[in-house]
């Protein structure tokens, strides 16, 4: 980092705290979760490796899964095979190693069965870890896992329903140097990802809508129990430590940016161009949006809703039966607007992205409402009325969202998509984020909601 910014001081700019959430909105994204299996992981056909490159630690190894499936299986006996590989493909993951490990095991009664977990891990030195693994977001899953999900789980089983919110965590092993998660690997239960790229259509937004509002209403009330959460999921990497370290990023976008637009056939482009937020503003409006008021209504926002991090499964007949959220690295206790706008500007198709806005958060009220009433929340519940007035004024979520993460959302597979070349300055990763921007899925997109936001009164006045 010091090569591509040395008027910054690394020690101030990439410290735990001020980078404790996850976005460096302007140059990647984490696409960490997208993890579907192209085969069934009780196939006799040789698993598909989606991602030859990957360097799988040599610790992730027989030896370190046999407690694992000891505690997991039932009258285990002993591994048969062991094969690890690349749980996600090139440009999909930037912030973890997320690896599938496929184990053939023998029964004590004789019989053998496919058993198959992702493991998530930190990054290895020389791959990005400098950046990301001082943002603390292995720490905040971590507590997700081990803490915060079973906490609201159990809160609607005391209320009589059984609700699901994330795969199951089966082990948990933190050091000085390393955190590493196991968890179960939902494709043995047929979930899979939504195209990222088409985007979800209604039945989809509805499904995600309910399920948000379902881990937004058991954060609240669980506050409300329990206490504030850690002083980590209060944090924002939008603060004067970081602010240096953003508007650099932000300069070395801006260029690109601007002559992408100009090729994106946007009508009245000048237009758009002219009020573009410097990166000082931007960041300056960051902090803004992200500050709490503690006399509004607050929630554990999920703060990485998109379509690669939810995974669903279907009943025989094509509908959706589960859904559950992935990669819980991110959490920010603040406005439910943020998860809102960050859903739908990110991951609805393009078909309904706009016209059915309202709806949307129609569909969340409704169940948020009926969480919050079925856990005794002892406050007002917010109207409808109230959410849509969150949304204008913690609406700089949807531009920031749509000219940061969402490049590399609606960005397809790119093997030259990592943090070394979005971060870097020069000739070849100018061409990179160039193409990011130019992008015909994030330019259609574009075109649809930078008139949308000016509508909404979201952009900067002239």
């Amino acid at each position: 980092m010091n090569s591509c910014f040395p008027s910054c001081n690394r020690d101030n700019l990439l410290n735990e705290r001020a980078l404790s959430t996850f976005w460096i909105d302007f140059v990647f994204k984490c696409q960490s979760c997208c993890i579907s299996l192209e085969m069934s992981p009780n196939s006799s056909e040789k698993p598909v490796n989606p991602n030859e490159h990957l360097h799988i630690p040599k610790w992730v190894n027989e030896d370190y899964f046999l407690p694992i499936i000891q505690k997991d299986v039932d009258n285990f006996d002993k591994i048969v095979n062991f094969v690890p590989i690349a749980a996600t493909a090139p440009g999909d993951n930037y912030t973890s190693i997320m690896i599938r490990v496929i184990v053939d095991i023998l029964l004590k009664d004789g019989s053998e069965q496919k058993v198959s977990y992702i493991l998530k891990t930190m990054l290895e030195a020389d791959s990005g870890a400098d950046v990301v693994n001082n943002m603390g977001l292995f720490p905040k899953e971590r507590k997700m896992y081990e803490v915060h999900i079973p906490q609201f789980v159990k809160l609607y089983k005391e209320a009589g329903l059984e609700i699901e919110l994330a795969p199951k965590c089966l082990h948990v092993e933190a050091t000085a140097e390393l955190i590493t998660l196991v968890f179960e690997d939902l494709s043995q239960q047929k979930f899979k990802n939504f195209d990222r790229l088409k985007g979800f259509d209604l039945p989809h937004m509805r499904q995600v809508l309910r399920k948000l509002a379902e881990l937004h209403a058991a954060s609240v009330v669980a506050k409300e129990i329990n206490g504030p959460y850690d002083p980590m999921y209060y944090m924002s990497m939008y603060n004067e430590q970081s602010r240096d370290l953003f508007e650099a990023l932000g300069k070395l976008r801006q260029d690109q940016y601007i002559k992408a637009m100009r090729n994106w056939e946007l009508e009245n482009v000048e237009s758009f161009v002219s009020r573009l937020w410097s990166p000082m503003e931007v960041f300056e409006m960051a902090m803004n949006i992200n500050q709490v008021d503690e006399n509004e209504f607050n929630v554990l926002n999920h703060g990485d809703c998109w379509a690669n991090n939810i995974m669903f499964n279907y009943k025989d007949n094509g509908e959706i039966d589960r859904t559950l959220f992935v990669d819980l690295q991110i959490g920010k206790w603040g406005s439910p607007a943020q998860d809102l706008w960050y859903l739908i500007t990110t991951s609805a198709s393009l078909d309904i992205k706009v016209k059915e806005f309202d709806h949307f958060i129609h569909i969340y009220h409704q169940r948020l409402a009926e969480c919050l009433k079925l856990l005794n929340y002892s406050k007002p519940i917010p109207t409808l009325k109230d959410l849509h007035i969150m949304m204008l004024k913690y609406g700089f979520w949807g531009p920031l969202t749509s000219m940061g993460v969402m490049v590399a959302t609606l960005l397809p597979t790119d093997k030259d998509a990592n943090i070394k070349m979005m971060m870097a300055p020069g000739p070849e990763a100018d061409a990179v984020r160039y193409k990011s921007f130019i992008n015909p899925y994030y330019a259609n997109a574009m075109k649809l909601l930078l008139p949308f936001f000016d509508n909404k009164g979201l952009l900067k006045s002239n």
